[in-house]
């Protein structure tokens, strides 16, 4: 519906039902509810936290971050002391509404106007990273001068909007009415009179990544709590519309996004809370669910899990993701085939989000038993994404284990990119073995292209990709690879890559990429991959690298072991090196991994280079 909905429709559906009765986000204004999920034994760990919180921010209030935390990004690219700050401000809200809803204490409501008022007294609810974001040199040009840029609306702005919409509307009774009053105010001049009295596009409503999401289905959520007048909020609503079918357009026809499963999850998500207001505001008649192409979007991250609750995770995605069972049983409504993931997948609710936590405990089903994964008779799993060029094949064995084989093409200026066209992982046991990196540490730096393709997590020396004559692959839209031929059989999954055009060397003439998965049935997989080089003139050097999240052990000669995956190579042809290197992410500091470096001994103007990848018999 959300492609072929007009104007008319979205107006006509709101004017109809503006004067019937309605509530928004049902489940939560069920007593019962509250009551069913303040009871249940897997939350009580959740709860428990939850009060320790609030009793530590009623001893200790906490204070707002100061100036010289905020301008900490500007100065240094940091941006982790000014968000810590920040998180405990705001942790308040969370605690004390969550609370607040289950129970009528006086200190819990009390500390929810506290909470309230301080995060309205803010300077911006825009994080440092994101100031500035319409001055065309962001993030350069802005600290430095004499006078801060215009606001905007940032992730993080749009969520604490529909937070306070959300928590205002659930419990107006309970709140001072000058707290009321005062968040209605802030939300105007920080949201709707920056977003909406202004034609300027915001910087995120011509992309195609998680911001148009998260940001269009905050605002259209607040203004859906927050305006009564059904004529305005359909003009505000089409704006939003607008920009979510923008964001649609970033999946692939089989549903796949460049950003990965922990991206596709922040993103998707808030698509799906907007959708269901919107559906409740108007009595059912829109149903942005029912868009033919939801289905197979949603059913993306089940091609990324693997097993041991690792993923498939290129891009700047972690290695594991866990997915709000409440989100997935909400979405199974619209789309019955949906399987719900094993334990190890599932998102835990957290203290400090409101809009997550509840709606993983409100829409997950009361029956604990509905959790448990519906699992899958079939051997193989698999998918070639021809769109974003991704391909993920997962062979299930008789005892249920699971061997997996991921690979990727594109381009190099996609959402949060690494440069790793023609990079692949092998998964074996548990273990994402032939790995990728995952993403770096945020920062001003990392963000900056003549930056982030230097550290090892973004740029193509992190990844399972050859470095042609000294060159290492660029960054941009016109560093790209094109899938020449792809063929899913019986026993074989096949898929040739041409990755001429990811590389600027000037002496490259042309670079494959061939993947042979065989996995025939009864016998064990095995990854053989091709590469054709042909040069213009005889390169100095050529190199093949592999990453390894398991130390390699020489056990003969060519002969590579990484746990239950060996790499078998012509000895003759390449004299290895292997470098230990520690990795510092996000989520990590200093993860080990290990970078397998084969030089060419002999450099011709046409190389051929052939490497298999043997998987042994899984314990």
């Amino acid at each position: 519906m959300l492609q072929q909905l007009t104007f008319r429709q979205l107006k006509n559906a709101l004017e109809e039902t503006q004067h019937l009765p309605r509530t928004l986000y049902s489940e939560a204004t069920s007593s019962d509810n509250w009551r069913r999920i303040r009871e249940d034994v897997n939350y009580s760990e959740f709860w428990r936290a939850l009060e320790k919180q609030a009793a530590e921010l009623i001893e200790s209030p906490v204070r707002s971050p100061l100036f010289t935390e905020f301008t900490l990004f500007g100065d240094t690219g940091n941006r982790a002391v000014f968000q810590t700050q920040r998180d405990h401000l705001y942790a308040g809200i969370h605690a004390f509404s969550m609370l607040a809803m289950t129970e009528d204490k006086q200190e819990w409501k009390s500390g929810l106007d506290n909470a309230i008022w301080n995060v309205c007294n803010e300077y911006t609810w825009v994080l440092p990273a994101h100031v500035g974001l319409y001055h065309n040199d962001y993030p350069n040009g802005i600290w430095d001068q004499p006078v801060p840029p215009r606001e905007t609306v940032d992730l993080l702005s749009g969520m604490t909007a529909f937070t306070l919409a959300e928590t205002v509307y659930l419990l107006k009774e309970r709140l001072h009415p000058w707290v009321v009053h005062r968040v209605k105010e802030e939300i105007d001049k920080r949201i709707f009179q920056v977003y909406f009295n202004n034609p300027t596009p915001q910087n995120w409503e011509l992309k195609t990544n998680n911001w148009p999401a998260v940001c269009s289905a905050s605002i259209g959520a607040t203004a859906i709590y927050m305006i009564e007048d059904s004529e305005k909020l359909a003009g505000m609503l089409w704006r939003v519309i607008g920009v979510l079918r923008n964001y649609f357009s970033g999946f692939d026809e089989q549903g796949a996004t460049p950003e990965g499963p922990a991206y596709w999850q922040f993103g998707f998500s808030y698509f799906v809370y907007f959708a269901e207001l919107l559906k409740e505001r108007t009595h059912g008649q829109i149903s942005l669910l029912s868009e033919e192409k939801v289905e197979r979007i949603a059913q993306f991250p089940q091609f990324c899990m693997l097993t041991g609750g690792k993923v498939v995770n290129f891009s700047d995605s972690p290695d594991e993701v866990t997915l709000n069972t409440g989100l997935i049983q909400r979405l199974k409504q619209y789309v019955p085939s949906l399987q719900l993931p094993n334990e190890e997948y599932h998102l835990k609710p957290v203290p400090g989000n409101w809009l997550d936590s509840t709606r993983l405990m409100l829409w997950s089903s009361s029956q604990t038993e509905s959790l448990a994964s519906t699992g899958s008779d079939e051997r193989v799993q698999e998918q070639i994404f021809t769109g974003n060029q991704w391909v993920i094949s997962k062979v299930r064995d008789s005892r249920g284990g699971t061997t997996a084989f991921a690979a990727k093409g594109g381009h190099n200026e996609e959402p949060h990119n690494h440069n790793d066209l023609g990079h692949f992982i092998i998964h074996v046991d548990g273990q994402n073995i032939l790995a990728d990196l995952g993403l770096g540490l945020y920062t001003k730096q990392y963000f900056q292209p003549s930056y982030r393709y230097e550290m090892i997590n973004a740029g193509s020396h992190g990844h399972s990709v050859p470095i042609i004559d000294g060159c290492r692959q660029g960054f941009g839209k016109s560093y790209r690879s094109e899938i020449v031929y792809s063929q899913i059989s019986e026993d074989n999954v096949q898929i040739v890559m041409d990755l001429t055009k990811a590389y600027a060397c000037l002496s490259l003439e042309g670079l494959t990429r061939e993947f042979i998965w065989k996995r025939p049935i009864n016998e064990t997989p095995q990854l053989i991959i091709t590469d054709k080089a042909i040069f213009t003139n005889r390169p100095e050097s050529f190199q093949e690298v592999f990453i390894s999240s398991v130390q390699p052990q020489e056990t003969g000669s060519g002969r590579l072991q990484m746990n239950s995956v060996t790499l078998v190579y012509d000895p003759e042809q390449w004299e290895l090196e292997i470098e230990h290197i520690f990795v510092d992410s996000q989520y990590k500091t200093g993860a080990p991994f290990y970078r397998i470096v084969l030089n060419r001994t002999q450099v011709e103007r046409e190389i051929i280079s052939e490497f298999r990848f043997e998987m042994s018999e899984m314990a």
